[in-house]
């Protein structure tokens, strides 16, 4: 069946086709507006640029809206050949998905620049959210968005731990403090600031306790705060191995599977390079996974015995000499 507009449209918007020119140029002309417009947003939050380039800089905002908003467009109509959202109303559950969100945030401020009053502060931090559509042509911010999603329980107990931690250091430093220093520990919230600065061992001194009792928390929160941000740490350093180890043995699996009996072909080696895209292993990885399964093969295949006429190898199999009744002499 020959594939429809629509089917090429997502198959071009989902990933870079490394043998197809056209989808490199698609891609980077993606990429580079993204690159251009938040450089853009950071050089027109200065007065002097913003007044001096003012025409320059509503160009680039348009031009890449306008990029942006048929991207958003083609999006939504293809997404019914995702597999993904196959089924009904598989153009809305598309657009509820927190990368379709981010692209429609990529839109949205020239709406609020022309048609709204909003503070013009308000409106360069939500372009500087279009940052966030890069993650689509990076592999290792993907991984971490991934790797956040699946250790988002965990995650989640060790900021409910640090929040306690907080709360309970505030309220002893502030009873420590408050007394000696009352301008600068003046109430709870002028101690969550010091807790937050001490247990993330920042400190940047511009609050520091003077008492014995407070110095000597000070220095408990301080240790303490070690390892609080250590452990979500190391769990996210072990996350991240986790899943790469899944990835690489994923393409092991599929490389064993297409060197099977197989030479390597230009075919297996663009159905090689889609698995390795797809699963984000870089390319001396790969090489040597694909080193690795031929060297294995031919080891095994030099302890095979093979017919000496047809090179057929052979099906050896051994009776036992005690159950096997003797041929019988006729």
């Amino acid at each position: 069946m020959k594939p429809t507009l629509r089917s090429r449209t997502q198959k071009l918007l989902h990933g870079v086709d490394r043998e197809s020119r056209f989808s490199l140029l698609v891609h980077l002309v993606l990429a580079s507006a993204i690159i251009i417009n938040v450089v853009s947003v950071i050089f027109d939050s200065v007065e002097t640029f913003a007044e001096q380039y003012f025409f320059l800089f509503a160009t680039i905002e348009i031009v890449c809206t306008l990029i942006f908003a048929v991207e958003y467009g083609l999006r939504v109509w293809s997404a019914p050949d995702d597999p993904r959202f196959d089924g009904r109303f598989a153009r809305l559950r598309y657009m509820l998905t927190p990368m379709a969100l981010i692209d429609l945030l990529a839109i949205l401020p020239i709406f609020l620049w022309f048609f709204t009053s909003i503070d013009l502060r308000f409106i360069r931090i939500v372009r500087l959210l279009r940052l966030l559509k890069f993650t689509r042509y990076s592999t290792g911010l993907e991984l971490m968005l991934l790797v956040f999603r699946q250790q988002l329980g965990i995650f989640g107990a060790a900021s409910a731990a640090l929040a306690c931690m907080l709360v309970f250091s505030a309220g002893a430093i502030y009873i420590a403090e408050h007394e000696a220093q009352p301008e600068q520990f003046a109430n709870l919230l002028d101690a969550l600031y010091w807790s937050v600065i001490t247990l993330a061992t920042v400190g940047y001194g511009d609050v520091v306790p003077v008492t014995p009792f407070g110095k000597f928390l000070a220095s408990v929160i301080s240790l303490t705060g070690i390892g609080i941000v250590a452990v979500p740490a190391g769990i996210l350093a072990s996350a991240f191995n986790a899943e790469l180890r899944r990835r690489e043995s994923e393409y092991r699996h599929q490389a064993t599977r297409q060197l099977l009996g197989k030479r390597l072909t230009e075919r297996v080696r663009h159905k090689l390079r889609s698995h390795q895209e797809e699963l984000g292993i870089s390319e001396e990885q790969a090489q040597w996974i694909i080193e690795d399964i031929r060297d294995v093969h031919r080891n095994e295949s030099d302890e095979i015995l093979t017919c000496p006429h047809c090179h057929q190898p052979l099906h050896l199999e051994l009776r036992d000499a005690e159950t096997t009744p003797p041929p019988q002499n006729s």
